[in-house]
């Protein structure tokens, strides 16, 4: 059970639900160029790579810390440094989206999505500013 309830000042308290920050997601112009700078220069280490269909994904991570390259296809406008999106990790995905469908936002996929070869659920949405924040549950 999480402690999901309004504070005096009408705000939603939610304990033990919102977990800290996952991941960050970087588009890249040629991907292998990227994997190579950041392991490489930065000094990152590659933890894992994933197809999803066309999608290419290359996991690396530094001090604790995750960045997730994904290589824009022609659909995609892609400027150096291009933060697509920052992930939250959560300890119930599916409590958590009742949260949020409460709040008035906008979202991008109307279900948690089951992504078996990761085994992870994900679930994208809208921020008050339009950031697109996506939510993880492993």
């Amino acid at each position: 059970m999480y402690n999901i309830r309004k504070s005096s000042k009408g705000v939603f308290e939610i304990g033990n639900l919102f977990l800290g920050l996952d991941h960050i997601n970087v588009q890249t112009r040629d991907l292998e160029n990227s994997v190579k700078f950041y392991s490489e220069v930065l000094g990152f280490t590659l933890v894992n790579r994933v197809e999803l269909g066309s999608i290419k994904l290359v996991f690396l991570t530094l001090g604790g810390a995750t960045v997730e390259l994904r290589e824009a296809d022609e659909r995609v406008s892609c400027q150096d440094g291009v933060v697509d999106h920052f992930t939250l990790r959560v300890s119930d995905i599916f409590a958590a989206v009742e949260v949020l469908k409460n709040q008035g936002l906008e979202l991008i996929t109307p279900e948690p999505v089951a992504i078996e070869s990761i085994y992870r659920y994900i679930f994208f949405f809208r921020g008050p500013s339009g950031e697109k924040i996506e939510l993880v549950q492993s």
